[in-house]
């Protein structure tokens, strides 16, 4: 450690050696083109003068900065009673970038010094800090080897007392009688015993009493790793999962996140509208944060034009299983009945979605089962993990089946979009039913709007290498 220390010393006296030649060597430059500005006849042009009414010679002759001469000479009395023998120019007349150069030549000294300093300074933060380590380190090491050292010291005494203990032993045994050994040999069994059991106690001492010290000594290398060991960061997410954290934020910012509330809801969501109100985008949108927010894949989408007007709108969807034709929606309406009550009894912990699309045609083109299916949707979606959006013209029974009225309102979310002109969607939606506030108090008929950059593909490129600007 002393070694360390001289050599640091050493380095550092060399860092100064060099600084100090340097320093030396601008300000001595800086000094020295700085001359230049302190004589008057180097920088300016000066006039030589003499009183009209004497000899201009010798001690006569008069010299003066020539701007100053000037000035005084709009005196007409003084210029009348002078006479200028001769104007002298500079003599340097780049004095002034001298004068620059000096400048620039100062502050370049101040700069090595400073910088030189700020290195130092922190070289001798770091060498100490490192020399505290080493010097913890050592402590422990030594620590350790002093107690090792006396659990040795305390063995060999003990071997040097059973040594002797033993010679003293047999001698004695070599003087008493014939009654006496035998006495001696029951005593001897029974001590024999007794050492055994002893012995066994001490080996299990010393096992105990080593354990001990590798137990310390593992503690010590344990405390050293950490003081060694850089600070880091805490966990920091992956960039998928940075990605996540934006979009969630970004929409728990949004009028007091109730679009959030609304795609984190296990409740079964229904967008109704009028043609051209970008009901289907909007579905679109929601999915995908799902999908990629909330780890929640498209199972079954259920449209009858599927692959066909909509298929640019559910292409980013990639669901698993598509139902289009009549005969294939009912199917899938019935197989999500059995579905959810399969997964009810399984208790999943993974989510999925159902998408159903122009629900109100599926009901008079499949019957009883869009019926039973919006009936199971409408208890037993939420505990088979399922999230259900559905898409449909209106709110009234043409709709959806009779006699759910009330369930609908109090099982679903209902949210209605808006178009300009029949054509142009507005961000303007109206909750109408579904959602609460803070306290838990229903709240119908709720205006609110859409971020601008809701739009289904948008989020997938979110997703997908360009993430929107939040």
């Amino acid at each position: 450690m002393i070694d360390e220390i001289t050599k640091f010393s050493e380095q550092l006296n060399r860092q100064r050696k060099s600084s100090t030649v340097i320093i030396f060597g601008l300000l001595l430059c800086g000094f020295a083109a700085a001359i230049p500005m302190f004589n008057d006849s180097i920088k300016h042009e000066e006039t030589l003068y003499c009183n009209s009414k004497v000899i201009c010679r010798g001690a006569n002759i008069k010299r003066g900065i020539s701007y100053l001469i000037d000035r005084e000479r709009r005196n007409q009395l003084f210029d009348n009673n002078i006479y200028v023998k001769k104007i002298l120019p500079p003599e340097d007349p780049t004095a002034f970038v001298w004068g620059i150069i000096s400048s620039g030549l100062l502050l370049s000294a101040y700069g090595v010094s400073r910088a030189i300093t700020n290195n130092q300074e922190k070289a001798i933060h770091s060498q100490f800090k490192l020399l505290k380590i080493k010097a913890l380190e050592n402590d422990f090491l030594e620590q350790t080897h002093i107690d090792l050292f006396e659990f040795s010291k305390q063995n060999q005494a003990e071997i040097t007392k059973q040594a002797i203990a033993r010679q003293t032993s047999e001698t004695i045994q070599a003087m008493k009688s014939e009654s006496e050994v035998q006495l001696d040999h029951l005593n001897g069994q029974l001590q024999g015993e007794l050492s055994i059991k002893t012995h066994e106690l001490q080996i299990s001492d010393l096992s105990k009493q080593i354990a001990e010290n590798l137990l310390s000594e593992a503690e010590t290398k344990r405390k050293l790793e950490k003081l060694n060991k850089p600070i880091q960061d805490t966990k920091q997410p992956t960039p998928d999962e940075q990605l996540k954290l934006t979009l969630i934020d970004a929409l728990k910012a949004h009028e007091d996140g109730w679009l959030w509330k609304i795609i984190d809801s296990l409740k079964p969501l229904w967008l109704i509208g009028n043609q051209g109100s970008g009901k289907t985008y909007t579905a679109s949108a929601i999915a995908l944060i799902r999908k990629y927010s909330l780890g929640a894949p498209i199972y079954q989408l259920i449209d009858r034009h599927a692959t066909g007007d909509n298929a640019d709108v559910w292409k980013l969807l990639d669901a698993q299983f598509k139902a289009e034709t009549e005969e294939d929606i009912s199917i899938a309406f019935e197989d999500c009945c059995e579905r959810w009550l399969t997964r009810i009894k399984q208790k999943p912990t993974t989510k999925q979605q159902v998408i159903v699309d122009e629900f109100t045609n599926l009901k008079s083109l499949c019957g009883n089962s869009a019926i039973a299916f919006f009936k199971a949707s409408l208890t037993d979606t939420r505990k088979a993990k399922e999230y259900l959006l559905g898409i449909t013209h209106n709110a009234t029974n043409e709709s959806f089946p009779d006699g759910t009225a009330a369930a609908r309102k109090a099982g679903t979310i209902l949210l209605e979009k808006f178009s300009a002109n029949g054509e142009t969607p507005l961000s303007r939606v109206v909750v109408r039913h579904g959602l609460v506030d803070e306290q838990g108090n229903s709240l119908e008929d709720v205006e609110r709007t859409l971020p601008l950059w809701f739009h289904p593909l948008k989020i997938h490129e979110h997703f997908n290498g360009k993430p929107i600007d939040l």
